[in-house]
């Protein structure tokens, strides 16, 4: 299977894509492969490309567009190439009183020329912008402070708020950076600056509204290209008929992302649905594709590397420790509730032979949740990339601190326990991490079961289960906010709850009293 990948260089260089969506393609298909290790196959796609990054970033030249009718709001920067494709944007929004101001709501760019000046190029812009308009800038600073580029607005200028206001007027709020021009720098600001903060705020949600809609709207068409480019790519596969392990892997990474967009976007401030993803419209050809969801292919031969509990590690089966990947990948899947249910309405038994078409049905890919019983114990296997390997072991670390702290506590009638990771394999470019497998499901697929499925619908709306889940999750994140601060905030931040379940009834497990509906246990990992 590696012949398919290695002259895949070649086969971009005929079928003359650009670098942008050939640089795109990778962002949105094998961006969690390639940036997790310097092992895996996809390195092979970049041949000579650094070199012709750095001459494309040469010639990139800043444009301004200013707000169409209708509801576009925005003054709009975008870096454009000399091809005229765009690498980065930045969008700001004018406002007027109580001082001349144009207001940074969001700056980005392209995830393969980060790191290359480009973000940096774009804001001096910016900046040469209101001073020639004699207006001050704002910006909310979302920059963790441990990022390199953290201070990349202090060295332009920019100035923390609280320098002009005073730290109490801002209650708290820390993010808000000003740039005054030294046209501006007379004037009694102080006062203007408290105002204009407090019309922010005022306007921020439909001001996120708007950015929302303008994300969504671009980020469909950035799909809509990247399938055009896979189908250029593949062209002979499909057009013969005969897909490749590797062409298969490429389309159902990028259908799963399409996917994840489609839930996050339902969570999006003021979105109405109004772009929708049905613009992205699939051929039969490429929905009837076998899945592949994993990757088979690395750039190194080598044994895997498995690391954890050494008592689990030892009894684990020799071919497991041999073959991970085709070990795991041929075990049954998690038989979580939206899974069984739609086995059952499809009549399909429990096949492991899914197409594209399924997880276009389902909504989600079920292959990333294997079921192993082993020596009497029933696990779970949970597929990862590289990527997320540093926040997988920064979660792995922080949850017995979270059992020490929470033992013997409880919260809205409920105990906590952990379920860490008991062994992480790493294997042809995926990452598999062994947990126990527990009597419950994921938080939030609790909730949507309690408020979709026809025989809890009824009981949810009486009890309000939901609403005790959701309190008892939102005691236990408070809790840990308050005790662990601001040290731990990305691991609060990726902890994954989940609530007792009887699986074969697809029930949620609660105490019912006189007074309430409680959970008694529920388990973080």
């Amino acid at each position: 299977m590696k012949s398919e990948v290695t002259g895949m260089g070649e086969r971009v260089k005929r079928a003359r894509i650009g670098l942008k969506d050939m640089l795109t393609l990778v962002d949105v298909t094998l961006e969690d492969q390639l940036w997790g290790s310097e092992h895996l196959f996809p390195y092979d796609v970049f041949e000579g490309l650094h070199e012709l990054m750095a001459r494309t970033i040469h010639g990139t030249k800043i444009e301004r567009s200013r707000p169409k009718s209708g509801s576009q709001p925005f003054h709009t920067f975008e870096i454009h190439t000399e091809e005229g494709d765009t690498l980065g944007y930045l969008n700001m929004i004018f406002l007027r009183k109580p001082i001349p101001c144009y207001y940074l709501v969001y700056v980005e760019v392209l995830a393969s020329f980060r790191g290359r000046g480009l973000g940096n190029k774009i804001l001096k812009a910016f900046k040469e912008f209101v001073e020639n308009k004699e207006a001050m800038g704002l910006l909310d600073n979302i920059i963790p402070n441990d990022e390199p580029t953290y201070d990349i607005y202090s060295k332009l200028g920019w100035k923390d708020i609280e320098e002009w206001i005073g730290e109490s007027v801002v209650n708290g709020e820390r993010h808000y950076m000003v740039f005054i021009p030294a046209s501006l720098e007379s004037l009694d600001l102080r006062g203007r600056l408290i105002k204009l903060l407090f019309k922010v705020k005022k306007k921020r949600p439909i001001i996120d509204m708007h950015d929302n809609e303008s994300m969504v709207r671009r980020t469909i068409s950035e799909f809509r290209s990247v399938y055009e480019t896979l189908k250029h790519l593949f062209d002979l596969e499909l057009s013969t008929g005969t897909p490749t392990p590797f062409m298969r892997f490429m389309f159902t990474k990028f259908i799963t992302k399409v996917l994840g967009f489609r839930r996050r976007i339902t969570t999006l401030l003021g979105y109405t649905g109004g772009e929708s993803l049905d613009q992205i419209s699939l051929s039969e050809q490429i929905k009837s594709l076998p899945l592949q969801s994993y990757s088979l292919w690395s750039s190194k031969e080598g044994q895997a590397d498995l690391w954890g509990e050494e008592r689990v590690i030892r009894n684990l089966p020799e071919e497991l420790k041999r073959e991970p990947t085709l070990y795991i990948e041929s075990l049954f899947f998690y038989r979580r509730p939206y899974l069984s249910s739609w086995f059952r309405e499809k009549e399909k038994g429990e096949s492991l032979n899914l197409k594209i078409a399924d997880i276009l049905d389902l909504g989600f890919d079920p292959t990333r949740l294997r079921e192993f019983q082993h020596e009497g114990v029933e696990y779970i296997f949970e597929r990862s990339t590289p990527l997320f390997l540093s926040s997988i072991e920064k979660r792995r670390g922080f949850l017995p601190k979270i059992a020490g702290h929470t033992s013997g506590m409880r919260f809205r009638h409920a105990t906590v326990q952990v379920n860490p990771p008991l062994v992480i394999l790493q294997d042809k470019g995926n990452v598999y991490i062994l947990r126990r497998k527990l009597e419950g499901i994921h938080f939030e697929e609790a909730l949507d079961q309690l408020r979709t499925s026809t025989h809890l619908k009824e009981m949810n709306r009486t009890g309000r289960i939901d609403q005790a889940m959701i309190l008892t999750v939102q005691e236990i994140k408070k809790e840990l906010r308050k005790r662990f601060g601001s040290n731990f905030y990305e691991e609060i931040e990726d902890l994954t709850f989940f609530i007792p379940w009887n699986l074969e009834s697809n029930m949620p497990r609660v105490t019912v009293d006189t007074a309430s509906i409680f959970l008694d246990t529920l388990w973080i990992a």
